[in-house]
């Protein structure tokens, strides 16, 4: 079903989302967060999917490498939700 469908037929308010080549952006916009707050019980994958990822560091606890791509779909909905804020800064 396209998003135009869905406007007009079910009356959802769904818009693109803004993906603009932001992956390691709005990663590190989500690690830099204080608090990520999901519940363990009622969503057991999306709390396994971000205590799982991380970046990895070099000697000096630096980043030094992109995050591995897989096992983040709940991960990649968060950020284009988040990702007008993301580009805000």
């Amino acid at each position: 079903m396209q998003m135009n469908t869905w406007r007009r037929e079910l009356g959802i308010c769904v818009h693109a989302a803004r993906k603009a080549r932001m992956r390691r952006l709005s990663y590190e916009w989500l690690a830099g967060l204080r608090e990520i707050v999901i519940d363990p019980d009622r969503c057991p994958l999306t709390f396994s999917e971000f205590t799982l990822k991380e970046f990895e560091r070099d000697k000096e606890g630096n980043r030094i490498d992109d995050i591995p791509d897989g096992n983040d779909h709940s991960i990649d909905a968060v950020r284009y939700t988040m990702m007008d804020d993301v580009l805000r800064g």
